[in-house]
């Protein structure tokens, strides 16, 4: 394999670890769906209600609507949480909530008028938490307490059970989707994600069950409508970014064929993102297909001008294909964004180049090699030997003279002394 591709290869490697260590994350989250309501169980519009947390860096604020509803997702569910409601006419309430890991816990939040009922700060009943809430908040969070430990059967009994008694409820659908979508049953995921979102058509995560499901089924069409609503609502980041680690993942795993199709995907689905355009070049120069690489780079430097990993691919597609101008503007560009990278890496290529008998090749990368370290005096004996042995002697003597004044006494001065000598 060539050696900028390795350098994609590890760029690849270390965006597979930031999306598997952003999925792992994704698995800490959780959801609380909450209905705020008086004793009697009359909906409270415009209940402010903030979240917060020790290690939070900020807080979070909803309101409920008409019906007395809000949801809040936390991406990190091991945190203890306080919920503040606050309404004029009420008394405030702070509770402790501990959102469920990978799930949405729904619960009830009866808010008690002022004079009336416990004084401040008295907790309500935690609705499925402590047994409290229906039968089907209690099926759901049974469910949900399921998944939590691995069993998917449980929980998609349970969720079953819970939408059974009340198919008014979104999150039982959502869910058994999701279980479903684990479980590999993607026709099954699809059906209840449809479901869910005839209940509740904004919810997200609904959404991003639906596009898994059909793009593993194979619906494109279906894909695409779902890819669309995940773009309105600002959500087809997260599901690129879960497409794309697959791709690295079969990447890593050497299914290069399965890799290739799920960057393609990428780009359909969000052509903004720079990785999948670079994983494609990368698979291209690791295929002998330098062209290809080149195009796929140049697409992810149009989108990101100083991306180093698409300007060193770049170059890369450019010196195979002979496009020299376009490999020294790569190279040009690099020598401003990472200097180091060019005296250490880049010249070590440059050498092993010469040593393979590809003088013009070393030639083109010790230039950029000095224009960052003039004085790097192996690299001028090495253009001095490279433009010689290309047939550029008068170009190569100035480079073979300024390495015998920067190193006279290493043993290659004598070698640069006779080559001189024998051209005058």
């Amino acid at each position: 394999m060539r050696f900028i591709s390795k350098l994609v290869i590890v760029a690849l490697m270390m965006a597979a670890s930031f999306l598997i260590a952003a999925d792992a994350s994704a698995q800490a989250a959780g959801r609380v769906a909450g209905t705020v309501t008086t004793p009697d169980g009359t909906p409270i519009e415009g209940v402010k209600i903030t979240v917060s947390a020790e290690t939070l860096s900020r807080v979070i604020v909803k309101t409920t609507n008409k019906k007395g509803k809000f949801t809040v997702s936390h991406s990190d569910a091991t945190l203890d949480y306080q919920y503040k409601f606050e309404k004029e006419g009420f008394q405030t309430m702070v509770l402790p909530v501990n959102p469920p890991i990978g799930g949405t816990q729904l619960r009830d939040f009866p808010m008690m008028p002022v004079a009336a009922g416990p004084p401040e700060g008295t907790a309500a009943p935690a609705d499925g938490a402590s047994g409290g809430g229906t039968p089907a908040v209690r099926a759901y969070n049974e469910g949900v307490e399921a998944q939590r430990l691995g069993d998917y059967e449980l929980a998609a009994e349970s969720y079953r059970k819970a939408a059974k008694m009340n198919p008014k409820l979104a999150a039982p659908r959502t869910s058994l989707a999701a279980v479903s979508l684990l479980q590999e049953d993607y026709a099954t995921a699809a059906v209840e994600a449809e479901a869910a979102l005839e209940i509740d058509p904004e919810d997200v995560r609904a959404m991003q069950v639906r596009f898994d499901a059909y793009r593993n089924l194979g619906d494109e069409a279906k894909a695409s409508e779902a890819a669309a609503d995940l773009r309105k609502v600002g959500d087809l980041d997260a599901a690129a970014a879960r497409l794309f680690n697959e791709g690295v993942d079969a990447y890593t795993s050497g299914d290069i064929a399965m890799a290739q199709s799920k960057f393609q995907q990428v780009v359909q689905l969000s052509p903004d993102m720079v990785a999948p355009y670079i994983g494609l070049a990368q698979i291209s120069l690791a295929q002998g297909s330098p062209a290809e690489a080149l195009a796929m780079a140049q697409s992810a430097l149009e989108r990101a001008p100083d991306d180093m990993r698409a300007l060193k691919v770049a170059f890369d597609g450019a010196r195979l294909t002979g496009q020299n101008e376009v490999a020294e503007q790569a190279l040009d560009r690099l020598v401003e964004l990472e200097p180091q990278w060019v005296t250490t890496t880049l010249f070590q290529h440059a050498v092993k180049l010469f040593d393979d008998n590809q003088p013009e090749a070393a030639a083109l990368e010790l230039q950029s090699v000095l224009k960052v370290d003039p004085e790097h005096a192996r690299a001028n004996f090495l253009l001095g030997m490279a433009l010689f042995n290309s047939g550029r002697a008068d170009e190569g003597r100035g480079y073979l003279e300024k390495f015998i004044e920067l190193a006279p006494d290493d043993p290659d001065a004598e070698i640069a002394r006779g080559l001189l000598s024998y051209q005058q």
